[in-house]
């Protein structure tokens, strides 16, 4: 496994600064009647992941019949085969550090890091890119996804303070800016049947076909779903016997969803959930 420090070749920030953008919240309370495509008490697909992705904290499509994974501690993509059930590859991108999510976006792979930081490289690459996204400090972000309609990078927030709580901030891969682009409030989140206090979002997707924000929370084991004018529309609690610590979520092309969680003392596991039209 070639896990060697790779050199810094070019970085992000050479693109053009990043800023933070204050855009105006859109999430209103629970819209119009919802009906989940998906029947998440019973997966089609329930993979084991090896002891490397016991923390497994983040998960993206990449190819027919894989996905890349990354865990919390080390900077190593991990590529698995849904077809074979194993890990077919792995490449590095660096040394140590927190690792919550990852997105392969146009031939490129994002990881960021619970501070904000973005890695961007070629899957294999030994030019490896890095940019500060500049997030208001004391900001802990743990989900990404990626928007199509607006190709940018999706950032959810489990921590924050003041006007960062509670929010997805979104990077601009075309002028590397940072926007808010949802902040939900705690009336919104009751109104769902969610306890503000547990809403710390661990993964974030936007669903290929219907282009509605996917959101989950580990510490309250949920399922939250906001339309395109990211109204909540949908949440589901999970069951904790079911979902140990949600803390990726991605989807096929296709529609298939599939969410990560970690061992919690036993082995990761990645859930397969085929698209219910």
């Amino acid at each position: 496994m070639n896990r060697l420090l790779l050199g810094v070749a070019w970085l992000l920030t050479a693109c053009g600064g990043s800023s933070t953008k204050n855009e105006k919240p859109k999430a209103e309370t629970i819209a119009a009647p919802f009906k989940l495509p998906y029947q998440l008490t019973a997966p089609d697909e329930n993979y084991t992941m090896p002891n490397e992705l016991k923390e497994i904290s983040g998960l993206t499509y990449y190819k027919n019949n894989q996905l890349l994974c990354v865990q919390d501690e080390e900077a190593v993509v991990y590529v698995f085969d849904t077809k074979k059930k194993e890990v077919v590859k792995d490449f590095g991108f660096g040394g140590y550090g927190d690792f919550e999510g990852i997105e392969y976006v146009n031939d490129d792979v994002y990881v960021l890091e619970s501070n904000g930081n973005l890695f961007r490289f070629k899957p294999e690459s030994t030019q490896i890119g890095r940019t500060k996204t500049d997030l208001p400090k004391k900001t802990e972000v743990e989900g990404l996804g990626y928007n199509p309609k607006t190709k940018r990078l999706l950032i959810a927030v489990k921590e924050g303070k003041g006007s960062s709580d509670k929010a997805v901030y979104s990077f601009d891969l075309l002028n590397k800016a940072v926007f808010k682009d949802m902040s939900l409030n705690d009336e919104q989140l009751e109104g769902a049947g969610i306890d503000p206090k547990t809403w710390k979002p661990s993964g974030i997707a936007v669903h290929p076909i219907t282009g509605e924000w996917y959101m989950l929370t580990s510490a309250g084991k949920r399922l939250l779903i906001t339309n395109h004018e990211a109204k909540i529309i949908y949440s589901e609690p999970l069951d904790p016997k079911q979902f140990r610590q949600p803390e990726g979520i991605c989807f096929a092309p296709n529609g298939d969803l599939f969410i990560a969680s970690e061992g919690d003392g036993k082995k990761g596991y990645i859930l397969k959930f085929g698209y219910k039209k």
